[in-house]
């Protein structure tokens, strides 16, 4: 596909950018098309609006929003073959599996899972590791036993 020339990295002459790439005829085609179909399908069939936006951000509004001293995501890995897992995410949807499976849930702990629900994404390692442990999570494709956040 490069040397046909669907794309080059940008600027690699000098180079190059990391994640940055130009397309040449048959790659901006490519990418043309791909967005056309997106346009059909989410602005036409789904009526949603279309936005267009910058692509790059300076590195002072990340700093300045807090996402380069706070922004942090906790993974875990399944022990077995590596896949990484958000933490947060996962015992989000452990806990929302749970409420619907269950049907006649007592209150306090319908309680319980509402404010897990409502603050997982706040936790520290040490309570998202808790929380998995405390519900015996485990990898949702694999079933395997989860590491440490």
């Amino acid at each position: 596909m490069k040397r046909q020339f669907f794309f080059a990295p940008a600027f690699e002459i000098y180079g190059g950018v990391s994640g940055l790439y130009d397309y040449g005829p048959l790659g901006s085609a490519l990418k043309n098309n791909v967005e056309s179909l997106w346009r059909n399908h989410f602005i036409l069939e789904d009526d949603m609006l279309e936005l267009s936006c910058t692509n790059m951000t300076l590195g002072e509004v990340l700093k300045t929003s807090g996402h380069v001293d706070k922004f942090t995501d906790s993974m875990v890995k399944d022990k077995k073959n590596g896949n990484c897992h958000r933490a947060d995410k996962l015992i989000h949807d452990f806990i929302t599996a749970r409420i619907i499976k269950k049907k006649n849930m007592k209150p306090e702990e319908r309680e319980e899972f509402d404010k897990i629900l409502r603050d997982c994404e706040e936790y520290s390692d040490p309570e998202l590791d808790a929380c998995i442990a405390k519900y015996g999570m485990k990898a949702p494709d694999t079933g395997n036993e989860l590491s440490e956040a």
